[in-house]
């Protein structure tokens, strides 16, 4: 039945009063949830599609109809006559290690290196000559992972698993990392490059296994797990009481872009429950290149985040008070500018300890830096020779407000440290002259918190530049007659 002019001029000045009250109350709502979805940005698109193809699909079946989903696998080391090709005498370049220990204190390495290239893409003949530079490939081009075990406290390491995909279309590995879960398994995540058009996950997705014996040195490993699409690695996750954790990432670019920093939630089992972004894609940070976040769980239950910053401007921090949804930016302690990542890490006795390059730069002085004087060992002070030096170890006992006391724990070209802790030592594994060729070394400090009080070494045991890998003392480089592939 049609409706009378009045009643609908009496409804539509219903409606119009009707959807004015909804507007001032839908409004505020819908931006709130406009800037939630700006920084959560959607788990689909951060993660991807992990979900993986049957076993009986042809894609996993290396290695036919392989494609960015087919899972990679570790290989065991077997130097057979010293000509294994990840060997550490034909090795050129190394870096950016991590440290894990187990239950009973096996100590676990990984690290990257090559026997072909350096940083930036230069490629080496067998006469040790760069040929090319090579900006159209994959800056991790023809790089492996290598985990390394000791069984003695780090007095000697054996290399004893190689992650390498590069006999599969190009691969190549990158970001490698060790991290214990709630339940005590170490895990090994590591990024993994491939030249395949698979849009459904990408040239580069994170995979993760797990060790099965972390007291044997010939541990066996689970089948791989496909975390996301990007690069989730290099950082330790924040584990919740619960056992969920909270994974970081970013895109890797050489050309920076930190608006796509991110975080994702994982229930104890696996179970993605959301993703983050640390920053506003839609908002520009200058500052910043690399994310590289560390992330921890500070007493009240917030979450804070350090953020890596370019070159000469200083690393700054995040927090969060909704477990990783949203982020604010709330500046940082100390003033180190170090265009390298920076280590949280939360001891057993509560405090809080920081592993960065003690670096701040004083003033511009005929655009040359001028770095602030740091104080060593021995009570002696020196200005660092560039932004990547002076690898420090420093504690907070007010949950990261201030960081009153350090100690020097390598005064030369350092980079990319990794923490753990055993029985009251902190093993602390970095890189040393990583840049320069043949001479990149991995190392490690054992130290405990009364040497960092102390600004030097006082406890039993506590030992400071030990080495787990340097190819410079086994000759370093290519043959001609060696087989690469």
């Amino acid at each position: 039945m049609r409706q009378s002019p009045r009643r609908n001029f009496i409804d539509a000045a219903a409606r119009k009063k009707y959807w004015k009250f909804m507007k001032k109350l839908i409004c505020p709502l819908a931006i709130l949830s406009f800037a939630s979805a700006a920084f959560c940005g959607g788990a689909s698109e951060i993660v991807g599609d992990i979900s993986m193809p049957p076993p009986d699909d042809i894609s996993q079946k290396f290695p036919y109809g392989i494609t960015a989903k087919t899972p990679p696998y570790l290989q065991k080391i077997i130097n057979k006559k010293g000509r294994a090709p990840h060997r550490m005498n034909l090795r050129i370049f190394q870096g950016c290690p991590t440290i894990e220990v187990s239950g009973g204190g096996r100590l676990w390495a990984a690290y990257f290196g090559s026997n072909e290239q350096i940083e930036g893409g230069a490629r080496f003949s067998p006469k040790d000559k760069i040929f090319a530079n090579q900006p159209n490939e994959t800056i991790h081009a023809a790089q492996f992972a290598v985990i390394s075990t000791s069984s003695d406290g780090g007095k000697s390491w054996k290399e004893a698993f190689v992650f390498d995909p590069s006999k599969v279309l190009n691969g190549s590995s990158s970001d490698p990392l060790l991290w214990k879960d709630a339940d005590g398994r170490i895990r090994f995540t590591v990024v993994r490059n491939m030249d395949v058009g698979d849009r459904q996950i990408g040239p580069t997705a994170t995979w993760e296994f797990v060790m099965l014996d972390p007291e044997s040195e010939s541990t066996g490993w689970s089948a791989p797990r496909l975390v996301c699409k990007n690069n989730a690695s290099v950082m330790k996750p924040a584990v919740f009481p619960d056992g969920s954790i909270l994974r970081a990432g970013d895109t890797f670019s050489m050309g920076g872009n930190p608006q796509r920093a991110f975080f994702i939630k994982e229930s104890r089992d696996g179970k993605i429950e959301f993703a983050s972004r640390l920053i506003d894609p839609k908002k520009s940070d200058p500052k910043t290149t690399f994310a590289e976040q560390s992330v921890i769980l500070r007493k009240d239950g917030s979450l804070f985040s350090t953020l890596r910053r370019k070159w000469g401007d200083p690393v700054t921090g995040f927090e969060s008070r909704d477990g990783g949804k949203t982020w604010r930016e709330v500046g940082f302690p100390l003033k180190v500018s170090i265009d390298t990542k920076a280590v949280l890490f939360r001891a057993k006795s509560g405090n809080l300890v920081l592993v960065a390059n003690d670096v701040s730069i004083a003033e511009m002085k005929d655009g040359k830096p001028v770095f602030g004087e740091v104080r060593g060992p021995d009570g002696k002070t020196f200005r660092p020779g560039g932004v990547r030096y002076c690898m420090t170890a420093f504690i907070s006992y007010d949950d990261g407000k201030t960081f009153p006391k350090k100690i020097l724990l390598d005064e030369r070209q350092t980079s990319y440290p990794s923490v753990c802790e055993y029985n009251g030592h902190f093993y602390i594994a970095y890189d040393h002259s990583r840049g320069g060729y043949k001479k990149q070394e991995i190392l490690m400090a054992k130290i405990t918190e009364a040497d960092i009080e102390a600004g030097k070494l006082v406890s039993p045991g506590s030992e400071l530049k030990m080495e787990i890998s340097s190819p410079s003392k086994h000759g370093g480089g290519r043959r001609a007659d060696d087989n690469l592939l």
